[in-house]
């Protein structure tokens, strides 16, 4: 047999097998990967790739319980490090994403009329990143701008401190598609000096809006403990809420006046309500022992403040947010006890 034969005859051999010498290298490439919903658990793993002998195989230790949770810590911990800044999720830089969480941009003026201003075609990128947001962890905005700009990405700090209090709010007036804003909310009240990098106001002032009944807003948050799955992930939350849910779904747009569109609660306005998302902690392992993030979202079951007081915060902390989302119907007494704290009478 000369040496052309006995390469056909091996090409034949796997087209018969309905591969090619090709497929089966690509073959051997696939990773069986299984879904974990829930927290870094031996229990949880365990549950999912079906015994604890098959997930020490695919871990490549020993069939001990310690060193299995030794070894799945280490990989979930290196699964959760943040590996992409959250000012490249708009491919446009970190200055429109800063403006765009202020309140403006073309994602917030533009109004969707005909052919023209279509959401899908201006924020295309969205849906793309969104699939990058569940399984990357995104880091704090930054792009660059801490060494010329500190504090550039200010709706998220106050001082050195960030959303020390644990809740990220966004807040609508109006939309761009051709669809009502369901008005969850009204808003009471806002010092604009907790904002002024948003709002570009340089004293210190003060905001009544005495809205009328005609007024609409949405607001929409999420809370999280220290040192929690939701805290690490908070950013890839503002992106499930604010890009890929509240504006591209539903084409909500433009800020409370004087606030930020998106913010710690320190510097939205008092409001009467919002809506609250959570984030929930899942991940994925192949066959080879590769963990990555599976992270996925859900409606908290009840109000952002409601929520807020089952977590593991402090009365301090309890007592400030209740004091920025007061129980509905609140709105003017609010606004009055925020007058009169301030030595003022309205």
């Amino acid at each position: 047999m000369n040496k052309l034969t006995v390469i056909l005859t091996i090409n034949s051999y796997f087209m018969v097998r309905g591969t090619s010498l090709r497929g089966a290298d690509l073959a051997s490439d696939h990773r069986h990967l299984e879904s974990i919903i829930g927290g870094c658990t031996v229990e949880n793993f365990v549950a999912a790739v079906g015994d604890q002998g098959k997930l020490a195989g695919y871990l490549n230790v020993q069939n001990k319980y310690n060193i299995i949770e030794e070894e799945l810590k280490s990989k979930c911990a290196s699964a959760l490090e943040p590996t992409m800044d959250l000012s490249e999720t708009t491919g446009k830089g970190p200055q429109f994403l800063k403006n765009f969480l202020d309140g403006g941009t073309t994602w917030n003026d533009n109004i969707q009329s005909g052919n023209e201003y279509i959401l899908d075609v201006d924020a295309a990128i969205i849906p793309t990143m969104y699939e990058n947001a569940k399984t990357t962890v995104f880091s704090t905005p930054d792009g660059g701008t801490s060494e010329t700009y500190p504090g550039y990405f200010s709706n998220f700090f106050y001082g050195d401190s960030e959303c020390r209090l644990g809740v990220i709010e966004c807040c609508y007036t109006s939309t761009r598609l051709n669809t009502a804003l369901i008005d969850n909310a009204e808003m009471c009240a806002l010092d604009l000096h907790y904002a002024a990098k948003s709002n570009h106001i340089a004293s210190k002032s003060f905001t009544i809006y005495d809205t009328q009944e005609s007024d609409e807003t949405y607001c929409s948050g999420f809370a999280y403990e220290k040192d929690s799955f939701e805290e690490t992930v908070k950013y890839n939350s503002l992106f499930h809420m604010a890009m890929m849910t509240n504006l591209h779904e539903k084409g909500y747009v433009k800020n409370i006046p004087g606030a930020p569109l998106c913010g710690c609660v320190e510097q939205m306005p008092i409001i009467d309500g919002a809506a609250c998302v959570k984030a929930i902690e899942g991940y994925t392992i192949d066959d080879n022992g590769n963990v990555s993030a599976k992270i996925s979202w859900d409606d908290c079951g009840m109000d952002l403040i409601s929520y807020y007081d089952t977590l593991n915060r402090s009365k301090m902390e309890k007592f400030i947010v209740k004091s920025k989302i007061v129980e509905k119907g609140q709105c003017a007494a609010a606004a009055r006890d925020f007058m009169n704290e301030r030595m003022l009478f309205r």
